[in-house]
């Protein structure tokens, strides 16, 4: 599909707001249904709506029925939006699988809330969960860039809501912190982030209609998807929004502000596009030492943009894991 968006983008259907599940969302897990916020989701349609969680409102996209298998909820990064994970979820969807992708806090039209404090790792952790317990108390999780930093942490901290774990070219927060430290390549390649940690990112990023942000991205969206995800960063307050997600969670040297060790014990599928100049292929070589039962697939000719890249591979990779 050429115009990956462009068919996506004509099916979305919006609906209205719809609760969280309040007591029934405890560390227990949930119910094991789903509750009507998604029960009701279409199969023929990507559908978005509102729902509010504990702590904020995330506007989501699903489609299909969540009864009907282990939901796959997909998280995206920075700088996307749900968008970032639509050319995968659709083939999920049209294979059978029941999925939803939120805007994650900060981002496009989802809340965002002031302050650096609500951006700590352990925020998006609990967003994470709300949704979960929302879809029955257990899903695949499937994460990219950021959305599989808190992918990693959820699965760590709460196995029992996390049937399998995926994890595109996304760094485990342990070993990214040693591979910073130790790798010059590595700290060179990463070192935008002494831009997203100043107060004139938001300037520079929004400069000649976010040709910064455009250009991050070489080439692999549509104009179609271009236009989308300007039109998501437009929105106010939500290149703050993203940005406070580093801020939040790295420290003045540029540094994962994390004290404490993420094992995962959940089998784990990790996919690297093996071209990502920002995220070295060396983020592979440490996780052994955090991940009991690993799955490593090297995606050659691929680069951070894996999910725009090569879906077909991505989605067929997902379905053969979790079947």
């Amino acid at each position: 599909m050429t115009a990956r968006l462009a068919s996506v983008g004509a099916l979305v259907v919006g609906v209205g707001s719809v609760g969280c599940r309040g007591d029934a969302a405890d560390s227990a897990g949930g119910t094991g249904d789903p509750d009507a916020a998604f029960a009701a989701c279409s199969s023929d349609a990507i559908e978005r709506r509102s729902v509010q969680l504990s702590e904020v409102r995330l506007d989501v996209a699903c489609q299909g029925d969540m009864a009907s298998g282990t939901p796959i909820l997909l998280l995206h990064g920075f700088p996307e939006f749900w968008m970032g994970q639509a050319p995968v979820m659709e083939r999920l969807a049209a294979a059978g699988h029941p999925v939803v992708a939120p805007d994650q806090r900060g981002y496009n039209t989802s809340d965002k809330p002031d302050g650096l404090d609500a951006y700590a790792l352990e925020r998006m952790q609990q967003d994470t969960i709300d949704l979960i317990d929302l879809l029955g108390g257990e899903v695949v999780l499937v994460g990219h860039d950021w959305g599989g930093a808190v992918a990693w942490a959820v699965a760590s901290d709460h196995p029992e809501r996390v049937q399998r774990l995926v994890i595109a070219n996304a760094p485990h927060m342990n070993v990214f912190r040693d591979l910073l430290e130790s790798s010059e390549e590595q700290r060179q390649a990463f070192s935008y982030v002494e831009l997203f940690l100043s107060p004139g990112a938001e300037g520079l990023l929004s400069a000649n209609d976010y040709a910064a942000l455009a250009a991050s991205f070489d080439g692999v969206l549509t104009d179609g998807e271009l236009a989308a995800y300007k039109a998501a960063w437009a929105q106010p307050g939500a290149l703050t929004g993203g940005l406070s997600w580093y801020r939040a969670n790295f420290d003045a040297d540029g540094l994962p502000d994390t004290d404490r060790e993420l094992m995962v014990d959940v089998p784990t599928l990790v996919m690297w596009g093996m071209d990502d100049t920002a995220l070295l292929p060396a983020n592979l070589d440490g996780l052994p030492a955090y991940v009991s039962d690993l799955t490593v697939e090297e995606v050659p000719g691929a680069t951070h943009w894996i999910n725009h890249e090569v879906p077909d591979r991505v989605s067929a990779s997902i379905e053969a894991f979790i079947e």
